[in-house]
């Protein structure tokens, strides 16, 4: 892949304030240790978090590599069309969790998502979320330490591999000390700080480019309309060029796939269980749709900007245009700048993830191995998993970064899988365990039937988009993948309403605490 980003000249500065940063983060796990004595205290801040550290802890774990250099980077190559999956669906997950899921959850006292899989439908399928839910984490984990290892070489020639080792091991080391309660008081300058510099780089570079330039003239790598967030007529672009039902079929799994997918996952909502109460959580988490909103629409802009100003990039460079800009345009301080709150920001992401993943070993896992398990010693299994977690997840980072996406694709698969069930346990009283674990098989079988059944058309659709006559693999496999979801998600909503029906009198559906609270 050819480097559109040299190593800055401030390559010291940025290598010594973020080593000051790393430094900080351990500092902050280690004040914050004092405050842990049980496991609710290490995995969710003793839920004592108000409202400006959810939101902050929200968005940092969000805004990571993929959310400012991916959304750059699809800006730039298929204007608004290509961020719907990142940063709009994420906004409507975060104001529908908002309005909906979240108060009741923590009302409920759960302490992972799991919990109330378990609660509401039994152990059964809540080792099939656990499934999705560990894969979802560790392996987003490991990708976002692949980025930072790109990201630091990139701009420093500080060595990838290293600089996957040294912040694995502070965020090791800053989550087993201090849990939730360091990292989300990690998060908050984070956020400011990315903030800032994102807040930066608009002016500088809407100066440099002109203003009306741009609202004139802006286009985008595969000549769609730009300012399009809908389909359009098949002939001028369709949905990413997938015109008829494909173009339906592939706009609708782009809100769907983390828009609703999402909404289930444990990385998301350990927040709103670490609320210090109901309308916090809510509170937190509406905050977080319309803040993301803000801070996610500025990269969308810059990919935009710099196809319309004329930089040359590939599909596989695409996402090197921030670098780039602050390469280019900005002043050294703000470059600097620039870079360690990236790279703080993936931090955190990585920091909160790993979290997630050994909160479910220790707290759901061995507390079924060992159910007269003691508050105390679930807290050492998590502590030990988060070494474990964080290993395995620098293990992907290092040997296995090719492997991310599919990884993290599970996140998405929760809306062929998961999402069924976690709406209907909530506002369906008929919802029972042999309809929710028939829900989560058959949805995903009907997606990987749609994956194979679509897969021919999206290998036809991407011939020549890099070389003549050849087919672009990856983006054929994603664009048949994410198609996919809504024929699974489908299957899965209409297999839990008949099945739950169908088996009443043999499973009677369990209230759980949501139901009953309600």
């Amino acid at each position: 892949m050819e480097n559109v980003v040299g190593v800055f000249e401030t390559a010291g500065w940025i290598l010594g304030i973020l080593a000051l940063y790393l430094i900080g983060v351990i500092s902050v796990g280690l004040f914050y240790r004092k405050k842990i004595d049980v496991d609710d205290d290490l995995t969710l801040a003793s839920r004592q978090l108000t409202v400006p550290y959810v939101v902050a802890s929200n968005i940092a774990t969000w805004v990571c590599a993929g959310a400012i250099m991916g959304a750059a980077g699809y800006a730039y190559l298929f204007g608004m069309q290509g961020v719907i999956f990142d940063p709009y669906a994420p906004v409507l997950m975060f104001i529908l969790a908002g309005i909906l899921f979240v108060r009741p959850l923590r009302k409920a006292g759960y302490v992972t998502v799991t919990d109330y899989f378990n609660d509401r439908y039994g152990d059964k399928m809540g080792f099939l979320f656990i499934i999705l839910q560990l894969a979802s984490a560790i392996g987003w984990a490991g990708g976002q330490l692949v980025a930072l290892g790109i990201i630091i070489s990139l701009t420093t020639g500080f060595s990838l591999q290293l600089a996957v080792i040294i912040a694995t091991i502070v965020v090791i080391a800053a989550s087993a000390l201090g849990g939730l309660w360091a990292l989300s008081r990690v998060d908050l300058p984070t956020v400011i700080l990315i903030t800032i510099g994102l807040f930066i780089m608009l002016p500088v570079i809407g100066i440099e480019m002109g203003w009306s330039t741009f609202f004139a003239e802006a286009a985008n790598w595969a000549e769609l309309p730009t300012w399009a967030i809908t389909p359009v007529a098949e002939d001028i672009g369709g949905y990413l060029w997938y015109g008829g039902l494909l173009g339906v079929l592939y706009y609708l799994s782009a809100w769907a796939a983390l828009g609703l997918g999402d909404i289930t996952s444990e990385v998301v909502l350990k927040r709103a269980l670490g609320a210090k109460d109901e309308s916090t959580a809510r509170t937190g988490f509406i905050l977080s749709g319309f803040a993301y909103l803000i801070i996610g629409t500025i990269p969308v802009l810059l990919g935009i900007f710099v196809f319309t100003w004329g930089l040359d990039l590939t599909p596989d460079t695409a996402e090197y245009a921030l670098p780039w800009i602050a390469e280019t345009f900005l002043h050294p301080v703000a470059g600097v700048l620039f870079v360690v709150s990236l790279a703080a920001a993936i931090v955190s992401t990585s920091g909160n993830t790993i979290l997630t993943a050994a909160t479910i070993f220790g707290h759901n896992i061995y507390g079924t191995i060992k159910p007269d398990a003691t508050s105390k010693e679930k807290l050492n299994m998590t502590r030990i998993t988060i070494v474990v977690a964080g290993l395995i997840a620098m293990g992907i980072a290092l040997y296995f970064g090719t492997i991310y996406r599919l990884i993290v694709f599970t996140g998405a698969i929760q809306v062929a899988t998961v999402f069924a069930p976690y709406v209907f346990g909530f506002f369906w009283k008929k919802a029972n365990q042999i309809g929710a674990v028939a829900s989560y098989v058959i949805g995903l079988v009907v997606w990987a039937i749609s994956f194979i059944m679509l897969y021919p058309t999206t290998q036809e659709a991407n011939i020549g988009i890099i070389e003549e006559g050849v087919v672009y693999t990856e983006w054929a496999i994603w664009d048949a993948l994410y198609m996919s979801l809504i024929p699974g998600a489908t299957a899965s909503i209409i297999t839990l309403v008949v099945v739950s029906l169908l088996t009443q009198k043999m499973d009677p559906a369990k209230p759980g605490k949501i139901r009953q609270s309600a």
